[in-house]
């Protein structure tokens, strides 16, 4: 049986040289010493990390990486680093302060965060300018914001549940940007360049296009959905969009629909129609052969204009399952994934990404460098005895 409460995994030392790479401006500070190391290693790294209390045992809920050997993975309570492409893994924070739920790098040094101080309590807007060794608390004028997006250190954008805001002046004050009623996600890809989804009752969603800063807003697509339970939207730039669309969940099944666009809204194609029976018809028309990963959708990676990832899982599910389409959604493909009960994605190039799963076990860091065809295992916490 596992006991409950905080996962404390041992102590490491790491060189001089394979510490600078986390912090510093280079991405890719990793020097021939640290290559000749004794290999990789797949286990906790001999890490002592403290979670937020009342949070639970160890476990991740970001990932990010700004090349194929600098990235970030935290948690609740903690932050950990590579800059060898995930053969080791440093403490950056390890605490037990904040309980990260997002992170954003612009640079190896400067990024933000989103993070709890207190399981009770909403998300603090974070700031870095040293690679994470210690972050400022930003004003957001009083809003909880549940995501970001930041554009660089002066223009950003902040999002609740129902509401959008934007800052032009590096947080110093915030404005909300005006989007129709129901809206229940907004991405932007300029300060001026938006999408959202809304709901129409009785309908189903409304996917709409801005292109002065939300002043006024275009429907692009309409699906028709008997469920309506919220989706998501990335995309690199404002003309090649993808859109995730969730219908009902039940049975830990979770029905769902992908769209894709190449021209801004002009026209459209389903990429993926995943019904199931416990969570019925998958929004907008049936289509046969439309299979996507299993599950509820948990993350997507847009990676310039041709690639683009999805993970899923679900709590009957002991993987988490990747697909991925190389060609503007022209084919979708199907893989196992990765033990796991969710996980969040970090794609740096077309082919080698990363995947950090959710759960407390099992739970770890994964990397792929054949576009998720194979994975292999980067870190992992121990068994809770």
């Amino acid at each position: 049986m596992r006991k409950k409460g905080l996962a404390l995994l041992g102590v490491m030392t790491l060189s001089t040289t394979l510490f600078a790479g986390i912090g510093s401006s280079t991405a890719d500070n990793v020097s021939a010493a640290a290559a000749q190391t004794t290999g990789c290693r797949t286990d906790n790294h001999d890490l002592s990390l403290k979670t937020l209390a009342d949070t639970g045992v160890a476990h991740f809920q970001a990932i990010q990486f700004l090349s194929s050997k600098v990235g970030r993975a935290a948690g609740n309570g903690f932050m950990i680093g590579t800059s060898d492409g995930g053969c080791h893994w440093q403490a950056i924070q390890s605490n037990g302060t904040y309980s990260f739920n997002q992170i954003q790098f612009l640079t190896n040094a400067v990024g933000y965060a989103l993070a709890q101080t207190d399981s009770t309590k909403p998300n603090v807007l974070l700031h870095t300018a040293n690679g994470g060794s210690t972050f400022k608390t930003i004003a957001t004028g009083g809003n909880a914001f549940n995501r970001i997006e930041f554009f660089s250190q002066q223009v950003g954008f902040g999002f609740t549940q129902a509401f959008t805001f934007k800052t032009t002046n590096g947080s110093q004050t915030w404005t909300k940007v005006s989007t129709p009623p129901n809206t229940r996600y907004a991405h932007f890809t300029t300060v001026d360049k938006g999408w959202i989804i809304t709901l129409r009752p009785g309908i189903g969603y409304e996917v709409k296009q801005t292109t002065n800063g939300g002043r006024t807003w275009t429907n692009k697509l309409t699906v028709n959905s008997p469920a309506t339970s919220g989706g998501m939207i990335y995309g690199t730039d404002s003309s090649n969009v993808w859109v995730v669309l969730n219908g009902d969940s039940g049975m830990s099944q979770t029905s769902y629909s992908v769209y894709h666009t190449m021209n801004a809204g002009a026209s459209w194609k389903q990429i993926i129609s995943n019904s199931t029976a416990g969570g019925g018809p998958a929004p907008g028309p049936k289509v046969e052969g439309l299979k996507g990963p299993a599950g509820a959708p948990q993350d997507m990676q847009v990676i310039g204009n041709k690639a683009a990832y999805l993970a899923a899982s679900s709590g009957a599910l002991d993987k988490v399952g990747i697909g991925r389409s190389l060609d503007n959604g022209k084919t979708w493909k199907n893989f196992a994934g990765v033990p796991g009960y969710g996980g969040r994605l970090s794609f740096p190039t077309t082919t080698t990404g990363w995947i950090a799963t959710t759960s407390s076990a099992p739970g770890g860091i994964y990397g792929t460098t054949d576009g998720g065809v194979t994975w292999v295992k980067k870190f992992s916490f121990p068994e809770i005895k």
